[in-house]
Order: C-alpha cells, then structure tokens, then sequence
C-alpha cells in the first residue's frame, strides 16, 4: 500500500535513554520516566505599505520543556542548594535518544544546553499512595544541538 506508513515505524515513547551532564560530569538519568523539550519560534506581527494582511517574520526562538523523575537522586538538588549557598549556578545539559528497534527510521538524539529546571522538589511524603516517589519539573534550555535525525521510513 503505497502512501501508508508500517505501523512498525511508530516510535515506541519507551524506547531510548537520556543523560545529564553537570559541571561536566556526566551520568545516565536512570531515574528518567518522562521529558519533554520544546521549541517556540517568536513571531513578530508588521504591517506592510500596501498590503492589507498583517505579515509574520520569525524573530528568534526559546526552548523549554518538562521531565519526570523517580524521586532516587540528589545531584540536582545538591547543586540547587549550591547555588542558594553560593550564587554558582550549576552548568546542565541533557541529551536524549529515541531509538525504537522495530522501526526503520532508527534514532534521533539531541543536546538540550544550558538547562535551568525551574521548580525542583526538594521533599515528598505521600501514606496514600504505593507508586514510586516522582517529582515534575519545568525547565528552559537556551541551545540545542542535534546529534543524529530520523530517517524516512523504508516504505
């Protein structure tokens, strides 16, 4: 069937791995269970001599995203709090990959630079719940570099 992507060739969201790097150490997030990293492009509105549309220009961009955590590391917090002590603030990059082996795309891995998490949980307690301990966070990033891109699907 010509013009229909294999179900095979669907990513599955499992399959891949992150790092951090702080300070230049780096280490596996094993503790990783969800990230998402976005980019925004800003657009600025202008108004053209006679043109009745109000044109779009694109006038830079902004990264952001979301991770979840099992809540099993301190690195983080330790540099929070190093931070909060010292005024030093921590020099983090993530890089992630998606690779899935059943598909024929293969993997695309990026490098999300100079990383803030904005919100960091600090402490957790919960008697109602029997799930694992997790902590959410936001975080902007100011550069990406993309190390390696998907490629078309064999069919």
């Amino acid at each position: 069937m010509a013009g229909v992507m294999k179900v095979d060739d669907t990513l599955n969201s499992n399959e891949g791995k992150g790092f951090v790097t702080i300070n230049g150490k780096t280490r596996e997030l094993f503790e990783l269970t969800k990230i998402e990293a976005y980019i925004e492009l800003i657009v600025s509105e202008r108004k053209m001599l006679g043109h009745r549309m109000v044109a779009h220009k694109v006038a830079g961009a902004k990264g952001s995203g979301s991770i979840t955590m099992y809540f099993n590391n301190s690195d983080l917090l330790k540099e929070v709090i190093n931070y909060i002590k010292t005024g030093k603030s921590p020099e983090i990059s993530i890089q992630t990959y998606n690779e899935d082996p059943t598909s024929s795309v293969g993997r695309q891995e990026i490098v999300l630079k100079h990383v803030i998490i904005a919100k960091l949980l600090a402490g957790k307690i919960d008697v109602e719940s029997e799930d694992g301990l997790t902590q959410e966070a936001d975080f902007t990033f100011d550069d990406i570099d993309g190390l390696e891109y998907f490629k078309e699907p064999q069919n």
